[in-house]
């Protein structure tokens, strides 16, 4: 019986060091996590400082919403005092205790915590216009990104291809059957190519680094991002102009809650016309000797604003003027948005136009590329006349990468100016 259970231990034990050496080594060979374009702006808003601070002071406006509707209510205060009579005769004094309620008649009336309000929503229009501006920069930064990346890669399988030519014909030359400027020629190619994929390292390199710190990344620990594979399955073809979304931007809000600030601040005018109502109540300590002694007091009071010398008058003026100023203001932002929204949708047309003229240029490109390397070998044209017609090929190539990115860079600016984010983290 012990024999079996001391075999059985030893299984036990077996299994549990093959599960965890396979756990180890799966720990080990797992790759880091690839963010897609949608992880990368859900971890810029969340790691921004602007947006952390722009809620912060939407809080603090929310606070003094709070505290001007307690300004509605009655506002208890105590008052106490000590005094001496000094009298021919004799001397004496007094001191009271009293409580007094003060209601400002006039902000219950006209509810002027709906100015603080409005300073609240306009205060979250500008925290939607800077997570706009968020976006923009983050999914501007990714596609520089996939544009380098995949410019690196087209760069890596050219200069793959010149090293092989390169071997072909530095053997050729030495049985003596090509040229020895044929090789310098292509060794003079392949070091231009290695410095252009120097310069795209680097400035890949920096736009990694700034987009690592904007999503609260360690930039030391590298940034893998998932390709947009195919913009067409992730991009909805119906650009429509769409200018009554335009009126929701927050732009267009921002400047509206301040219209609609100014016409509201009438109302403090109006509800200084209105009486401070007073109550109050209390208990002096009379030391008059030929008096009664202590006595309690109750009693109520208003007080009437009579003339301010045309003052309210000129203050109602001033908001109707700054107001008109403001809704000027609105118009000309509107104006211009639809302008900017208008170039943005004729971009989108030219660049698509541009990438379905790239894509018949390649091919005659690719043509052009075979043929040159076909008379190559038959030696009826040069070895320059190959390495050109393979440089025109890579460029063209690049062109179409940068075509594309243009155009996703189109209609992601379509998007944020629409106002419709959703739209730009589904772009996969």
């Amino acid at each position: 019986m012990k024999k079996k259970q001391l075999t059985l231990s030893a299984y036990t034990l077996l299994f549990i060091l093959i599960f965890g050496s396979a756990n180890n080594l799966s720990a080990q060979t797992q790759e880091p996590q690839s963010y897609s374009l949608s992880n990368c702006i859900q971890l810029a808003i969340e790691n921004s400082f602007q947006l952390q601070t722009d809620s912060l002071l939407s809080e603090a406006l929310q606070m003094q919403v709070h505290r001007e509707q307690a300004n509605y209510y009655p506002q208890i205060s105590g008052a106490m005092g000590i005094s001496g009579l000094f009298l021919s005769p004799y001397s004496f004094g007094q001191h009271y205790l009293q409580a007094i309620a003060d209601w400002d008649l006039g902000k219950f009336w006209y509810k002027t915590s709906e100015i603080q309000q409005k300073q609240y929503e306009r205060q979250e229009a500008i925290q939607q216009q800077n997570k706009l501006e968020i976006i923009g920069v983050i999914a501007g930064l990714y596609i520089d990104v996939q544009q380098y990346q995949v410019e690196l890669e087209i760069l890596n399988t050219r200069l793959e291809y010149l090293n092989q030519h390169q071997k072909i014909l530095t053997a050729l030359w030495k049985a003596g059957t090509a040229n020895q400027l044929d090789i310098l020629q292509t060794n003079s190619t392949i070091n231009e190519v290695k410095e252009l994929q120097l310069n795209k390292e680097l400035e890949a390199n920096q736009i990694i680094y700034a987009l690592s710190r904007l999503m609260g990344l360690d930039p030391a620990t590298g940034l893998s991002l998932n390709k947009i594979v195919d913009i067409e399955t992730s991009i909805e073809n119906n650009f429509d102009k769409q200018e009554a979304l335009i009126q929701k931007h927050p732009q267009v809000a921002i400047i509206q809650k301040e219209y609609e600030t100014e016409l509201l601040k009438k109302r403090e005018v109006k509800a200084s016309r209105l009486p401070h109502i007073q109550v109050f109540s209390g208990y002096t300590f009379d030391g008059d000797p030929t008096g009664d002694g202590g006595y309690a007091l109750v009693g109520l009071g208003a007080s009437i604003p009579i003339y301010q010398f045309n003052k309210n008058k000129f203050h109602l003026k001033e908001y109707d003027i700054s107001s008109e100023a403001i809704l000027s203001q609105k118009q000309d932002a509107e104006r211009e948005l639809t302008i900017q929204c208008g170039q943005i949708f004729k971009q989108i047309q030219q660049s698509k136009k541009i990438l379905d003229f790239q894509d018949e240029k390649i091919a005659n490109d690719e043509k052009q590329a075979q043929v040159a390397e076909i008379n190559y070998k038959a030696g009826i044209s040069n070895n320059l006349d190959f390495l050109l017609a393979q440089q025109t090929l890579t460029k063209t190539t690049m062109q179409i990468n940068t075509a594309r990115n243009r155009y996703l860079k189109s209609v992601i600016a379509f998007y944020l100016i629409t106002g419709q984010t959703e739209k730009i983290k589904n772009i996969k």
